[in-house]
């Protein structure tokens, strides 16, 4: 075989192996990227035509929008709700902070006939409350909520979505026994973590009064009377 055949076979042997050097590497990167990158999962509900989410300002949480009603008393519902509440059942805890304040003349949080929900376990995560926010926003009820914990994040989505008017809602933080009381009142189930991480909430496991008051230190359960 002539020189120059011989040196064209080298060139070209050299040319695949620097090739296949580089494709190696470019194939070493993408397959370390993905196995770095979060896996692939499909959101529930979404659909990609879906206007993006809007997202509030700290401001914006904290400020209800002028287009919602007003949400206090009058002077004639609020005399005949003290007078409710002197026969009504009470337990010791109240809201957070002023956010779910909805009667400000009164300081109380007054939640008609609402979805009451009891947790067996801290509600550490606004996912794991999605099943009961969802099931009150379809019945168009207001909902309260009582856990032995709620992160500072799970107490602060509650309350933007009362303050700006997407659904009404009472965390409640609780001992053993004041949840004790509430699911003897109301007749509410007490809910494990697993059950809300499964979705699995029965209409049975929720309870109900005809008004739910509270303030920053006490809560009210106004029974519906039979007639």
């Amino acid at each position: 075989m002539d020189w120059w055949g011989i040196g064209l076979i080298l060139v070209a042997g050299i040319a695949v192996v620097v090739y296949g050097a580089f494709d190696d590497r470019r194939k070493t990167r993408e397959r370390d990227a993905a196995m770095a990158a979060p896996p692939k999962r499909d959101i529930p509900r979404f659909e990609p035509t879906s206007e993006p989410p809007q997202y509030l300002s700290e401001l914006q949480a904290r400020t209800r929008p002028t287009t919602l009603p007003r949400s206090d008393l009058t002077e004639q519902q609020r005399s005949d709700l003290r007078t409710a509440l002197g026969a009504a059942p009470s337990v010791a805890v109240g809201v957070p902070d002023d956010r779910f304040i909805t009667d400000a003349a009164g300081g109380w949080a007054v939640a008609a006939d609402p979805v009451v929900a009891v947790c067996a376990e801290p509600a550490d995560t606004v996912r794991a409350l999605l099943p009961l926010l969802e099931k009150a926003k379809r019945a168009g009820h207001p909902l309260v909520v009582a856990a032995p914990r709620f992160t500072d994040e799970v107490t602060d989505t509650l309350a933007a979505n009362t303050v700006r008017g997407t659904e009404q809602c009472i965390p409640l933080t609780v001992t053993a026994d004041q949840a004790a009381a509430i699911t003897e009142h109301t007749l509410a189930t007490p809910l494990s973590r697993s059950d809300l991480q499964a979705g699995w909430v029965p209409d049975d496991a929720l309870g109900t009064v005809e008004v739910w008051v509270a303030d920053r230190s006490r809560s009210w359960l106004v029974q519906r009377t039979e007639s």
